[in-house]
């Protein structure tokens, strides 16, 4: 990829950023909708077709909602919304996903960033393997501490990752190497729109918000097919604000409730290990039920948080060479210039 070069290299990129990407972006929200036009206005940038389906009330007006449509964003408002389970958060997905026009698409946080090179990446690994469901790549977080910007690498186990076997096998090595990489990655759209489907009956079915609700999706997306995660810096996250969860269910009858899920996902395949899947799943999420080692560990690196700061990288640059991930110069620009708003100092 000749045309990918390094952020410290003082030349012009062979990029054409001008050129839209066709796929579609899914942008759905609950509230902060002045940071979730932000977002649709940096996609209709860079990408042919963005769709938001909004859940804040009182919705945008008619000028509104043509101003946006006249920059390439489609404005739907949704007013389904309920925090009795999961539901409504895929169903906004659904939404979006069916008035796509693309035969690729992503769904994109509302506060956060793809970069341009990442997503052309991606739906050159899906033109070029056909077999393949959906693709990923890299990702950064932006955080803040005491007023400091500062950089770390999320999802460390996307490097090198590839899910590409039978359907049983490829089960169990995403719950053994876990991450939501299915939820942010780029998909074929009618293979997404199936998946999102088959996961809204599933909670439908068993309405609940644990905090292991995603993993239903996930395994729904790794039955549906093999996918991989490419070298290229793809996924910018906020963690400047910090991360929450609403769900505050914890203990041994999540899993059982996920366990449940799973068993409606599975019951047209024979011979699914359950026990090895949830017992993966339990490395991941020891916060839902944490032993008493578990606890001991995270006392312990509490405590030596405490007189042990660990260093910060400030420097964006470092850490993507510290992590060997590849970025084009042009595009990680225009992506920190458009999320510079979470630089602004409280």
């Amino acid at each position: 990829m000749n045309d990918i070069i390094k952020l410290d290299r003082k030349t012009d990129t062979t990029v054409d950023m001008k050129k839209k990407i066709d796929i579609t972006i899914l942008v759905t929200t609950i509230t902060q909708r002045e940071i979730t036009i932000q977002t649709a206005n940096y996609y209709s940038e860079i990408c042919n077709e963005v769709i938001v389906v909004d859940e804040e009330q009182p919705h945008l007006s008619a000028t509104e909602i043509n101003d946006l449509k006249k920059r390439g964003i489609t404005y739907i408002p949704y007013r389904d919304g309920s925090d009795k389970s999961l539901s409504s958060t895929y169903e906004k997905r659904l939404i979006a996903a069916n008035q796509s026009s693309n035969r690729f698409l992503v769904h994109s946080n509302h506060d956060e960033r793809y970069t341009y090179q990442g997503l052309l990446a991606c739906i050159a690994e899906l033109e070029n393997d056909t077999k393949l469901t959906f693709c990923a790549g890299q990702s950064i977080a932006i955080r803040r501490d005491n007023l400091e910007i500062f950089y770390s690498r999320s999802y460390k186990n996307l490097a090198g990752y590839q899910n590409i076997n039978n359907v049983d096998q490829r089960l169990y090595h995403h719950a053994e190497i876990y991450s939501p990489i299915a939820h942010f990655a780029v998909w074929r759209r009618e293979l997404y729109i199936s998946v999102t489907e088959r996961t809204i009956a599933i909670h439908n079915l068993m309405p609940s918000t644990t905090m292991m609700e995603e993993v239903v999706f996930e395994l729904a997306a790794a039955m549906a097919g093999n996918s991989k995660a490419i070298p290229e810096l793809y996924w910018i996250r906020n963690r400047v604000n910090g991360y929450s969860n609403n769900s505050t269910l914890k203990g041994e009858h999540v899993f059982k409730i996920i366990e449940e899920k799973l068993n409606i996902l599975f019951e047209d395949l024979d011979n699914i290990q359950m026990d090895s899947i949830i017992n993966s799943f339990r490395k991941h999420f020891n916060f839902v039920r944490p032993s008493f080692v578990t606890k001991s560990i995270i006392t312990f690196k509490q405590i030596v948080r405490t007189f042990v700061k660990k260093k910060k990288i400030n420097n964006i640059v470092t850490l993507l060479k510290n992590d060997e991930i590849i970025y084009d110069e042009e595009d990680l620009s225009n992506v920190l210039e458009s999320m510079k708003f979470f630089f602004k100092k409280a």
